[in-house]
């Protein structure tokens, strides 16, 4: 029997995704099925064993793990692949997975469009919004059409400014980024941009990866699961669309240009624009290559963002603090306030989770639900 590379962050996303497309399928949240996946999901975050040694009884053994949903675990393990995620991902491609995510269009609103207008990506439903289409649809009207309107505008949601929640986008960099640091050929990745930023909403997510061997790099990123869709790749930069219609950005630089390359593509602008400011002040010049003498050309050490910023004399900013609001004056004078890290925060969340009457949490309910019921 053939097994393949299964993480379980991979299992988890797999389960994450069933549920969502699986929302749009049955047109609610709240059905059976879309509940049993999340509360496997939920269970198996926390059991800490390495899923995909787990055969289908040890997985139904786990409580609110049923038979269904530990065959198609045990299906991803042995083949790569679940048919019927595969049949989902076909029914709901990015495009409309993207019209899912806009506030005001739920799943039924969704079934609607497509049904009725025949609408399937954001072009379409912006020309039946321009047309005054989407108020003629039962159970709609010119104030939810006026809404969707604006939440297009709000969201930035035009092509490929489409924004992702990064309560989406977080996990599935950081598998990326694992998957690229376990390669021989690499010797340090990050992902970058506004998602390192901790931006509510992001768009592409940029991947910066240290290596001397960049074919080699490439070519495990054009054939990686994710890369459903190839949009372009060369020797150092591939992009590609996931299964979830999320843009990735993989670069490959040398390591002596990590640092500098890692600065630059998280940045945010203003922020870049803010140092090099200030490394021109110093007779300097700051790029996404590393940090130059004006006069020699010679390059400082730029193998980390840490080395760039004590050459500029200043203290690391947190990438979450690199806006250009003044953090850069503020970390040439050691003024930079602590960040809240995950360590200073206490607690336990069984005990922050919404309870029900009967005083059970919602994770506990949906458990015990899926164990019921046995899926």
């Amino acid at each position: 029997m053939t097994t393949h590379q299964v993480s379980n962050a991979d299992i988890l996303a797999m389960l994450s995704e069933l549920a969502e497309l699986t929302t749009l399928d049955e047109g609610s949240p709240q059905s059976f099925k879309v509940r049993a996946y999340e509360a496997a999901r939920l269970a198996l975050q926390v059991d800490g064993r390495e899923l995909a040694r787990l055969g289908v009884g040890e997985l139904t053994a786990v409580s609110g793990v049923g038979k269904a949903t530990a065959t198609k675990i045990r299906e991803l393990v042995e083949k790569g692949t679940v048919d019927k995620l595969e049949r989902l991902r076909s029914e709901y491609p990015p495009s409309v997975l993207a019209l899912s995510r806009i506030p005001g269009v739920g799943p039924k609103t969704l079934r609607l469009l497509r049904s009725e207008l025949g609408i399937e990506d954001l072009d379409g439903l912006r020309a039946a919004i321009e047309s005054e289409q989407i108020r003629r649809l039962p159970g709609m009207g010119p104030v939810s059409e006026a809404k969707i309107a604006k939440a297009i505008e709000r969201l930035g949601q035009a092509g490929k400014h489409q924004r992702t929640p990064i309560a989406d986008a977080l996990p599935l960099a950081e598998r990326l980024v694992d998957d690229l640091r376990a390669l021989e050929a690499v010797q340090a990745a990050v992902y970058c941009g506004s998602l390192r930023r901790f931006v509510e909403t992001v768009g592409d997510v940029d991947i910066t990866v240290a290596s001397e061997r960049p074919e080699e790099v490439m070519a495990a990123v054009r054939t990686h699961p994710e890369a459903r869709e190839i949009i372009g790749s060369g020797s150092t930069k591939t992009s590609f669309l996931t299964p979830r219609g999320f843009q990735i950005d993989v670069r490959v630089v040398e390591p002596d240009q990590f640092g500098a390359a890692t600065l630059y593509f998280t940045g945010s602008k203003a922020h870049n624009i803010a140092l090099r400011q200030r490394a021109m002040a110093q007779g300097l010049t700051l790029n996404e290559y590393g940090l130059f003498d004006i006069e020699t050309n010679q390059r400082s050490p730029a193998r980390t963002e840490a080395e760039l910023y004590e050459a500029l004399g200043m203290q690391l900013v947190p990438p979450p603090m690199r806006e250009g609001t003044g953090e850069v004056e503020a970390a040439a004078s050691d003024g930079l306030p602590e960040l809240i890290q995950r360590a200073h925060i206490r607690g336990d969340l069984h005990y922050h989770t919404d309870r029900s009457g009967d005083g059970r949490s919602t994770v506990e309910q949906m458990v015990a639900e899926a164990a019921a019921q046995g899926y």
